[in-house]
């Protein structure tokens, strides 16, 4: 057997960023280019890798639902603390950088995928700010990025339980009930090891027009969207699968995932369109100020909610 002559796998070999596909490795020293070197140099003694892989830079830098990124490639390593993120745009005038958010700053996830294009999107509190890192992808290796969030999800805390009169489910028992079965797809993967489920419900995403685009001496009025959604609640998270505008199956489905032990507050505010109710959802974290929240306006029938609404809000007035 052949050994290394040096502690990194593929030290002296330069890497371009346009390797073929995502792929995950045991340990941060067998990473591709700068990778290997910038994680495996922060790792603590004291962690345990939970997950290491690497994404080589995507054939475009943005995705559907806004998702942007710089055209870099990305190592990405979860221990049993934290994300350690690494990112290198291949050329002179950047240095490769390194990330590090841990899981008692994560806010919320983004992943899904479009055609062959996947993205991971991680949202996270630092020095009094919401931060928003995103990675695109080939949606081949989509299946890496959700162990990765599997893996996180292990360590954050159970916050519903039957003290709250509700039975809990397993998660393959409960997401047959799912209406959109691709959405169900996406959220049983997402599904940590112990995971239970509270409820699910289908319902709808309204999307609003930001831009008013001027029509000779007037400005157009703004347009409202709306694209199939799959809400679940967990004993852990609250998922939120959505489809993009139009719900055309090659435009995507995007997955939220928010961690109840971080939410300090939920308010619904209901509002008319046409002769629906929109509830719109309004997500306070305990790390961030009473003006920054996250908005999910979903479209359903108020007895689709109440039921959300008893339980939710059960969870917060602990």
């Amino acid at each position: 057997m052949i050994k290394n002559k040096t502690k990194y796998a593929w030290e002296g070999w330069t890497s371009s960023g346009n390797e073929p596909c995502v792929f995950s490795v045991a340990h941060p020293s067998e990473l591709i280019g700068a990778h290997a070197k910038l994680i495996d140099g922060i790792l603590r003694s004291s962690e345990k890798i939970e997950k290491c892989l690497y994404a080589p830079r995507a054939t475009s830098t943005q995705a559907p639902f806004s998702f942007k990124h710089e055209n870099a490639s990305y190592g990405l390593c979860v221990t049993d603390q934290r994300f350690i993120i690494s990112k290198d745009t291949h050329t002179k005038a950047e240095t490769p950088t390194v990330i590090l958010i841990d899981f008692d700053d994560i806010l919320f996830f983004h992943i899904g995928k479009a055609l062959l294009l996947g993205w991971f999107s991680i949202g996270y509190h630092k020095d009094g700010h919401v931060i928003q890192e995103n990675i695109l992808y080939s949606s081949i290796g989509q299946h890496h990025f959700e162990k990765a969030v599997r893996s996180c999800k292990k360590h954050w805390n159970a916050c519903l339980g039957a003290d709250l009169g509700q039975i809990p489910f397993a998660p393959a028992s409960l997401m047959h009930k799912a209406e959109d079965k691709i959405h169900a797809q996406h959220l049983k993967t997402l599904m940590s090891s112990g995971e239970q489920c509270q409820l699910i419900f289908s319902c709808q995403y309204l999307w609003e027009e930001k831009e008013k685009k001027r029509q000779l001496f007037r400005l157009a009025k703004p347009r409202n969207f709306l694209s199939g959604a799959t809400c679940v609640l967990t004993d852990k998270t609250l998922l939120l699968a959505r489809n993009s505008l139009g719900g055309n199956l090659d435009r995507g489905v995007d997955v939220l995932v928010l961690p109840l032990e971080h939410i300090q507050a939920i308010k619904f505010v209901e509002e008319r369109l046409d002769t629906k109710e929109v509830w719109r959802l309004k997500v306070y974290f305990k790390k961030m100020s009473d003006q920054e929240k996250i908005e999910i306006p979903l479209v359903l029938e108020r007895e689709r909610i109440e039921l959300f609404i008893q339980i939710i809000l059960a969870h917060i007035s602990h």
